[in-house]
């Protein structure tokens, strides 16, 4: 499913990549970090979209690595870009870390890098693995 996904990505099918997505996903690309804006549900599919056709003619998501963390999925990918106006060309690492629930992307968080993807999955799992309160 998350292939399916980066397939829709690549070809700039904003409908087909909703499709994958739960109607309240919540995403959140490098960049909001940078600017504290994250995207939310098929609206925010499509205003990612929107800025992503500003700043460049083309992105390229290239999964180099999935590791299924149950419920959560580990992209370690290369994201391939072309500058609109500059038309400079460049490739870079990219981490994501998807949370998946009933069959559908329900949180998209990437990362400037790969290590800081793996970094944030551990924290994760190391969450999900600490016993919670006894049941009442």
């Amino acid at each position: 499913m998350v292939r399916r996904a980066f397939a829709a990505y690549n070809r700039g099918d904003v409908d087909a990549l909703c499709e994958f997505m739960a109607p309240d996903v919540e995403l959140r690309p490098p960049v909001s970090a940078l600017r504290g804006v994250a995207y939310r549900g098929h609206e925010g599919v499509r205003q990612w979209f929107a800025d992503l056709d500003e700043s460049f003619s083309r992105v390229r998501i290239e999964p180099i690595e999935l590791t299924d963390l149950g419920g959560l999925v580990l992209a370690l990918t290369s994201f391939e870009a072309k500058g609109g106006e500059s038309e400079v060309e460049f490739d870079s690492e990219l981490g994501l870390l998807l949370e998946v629930d009933d069959g559908r992307i329900v949180s998209w968080r990437g990362h400037f890098n790969h290590a800081a993807a793996r970094a944030e999955a551990e924290a994760q799992a190391s969450t999900r693995d600490r016993p919670g309160p006894p049941p009442a």
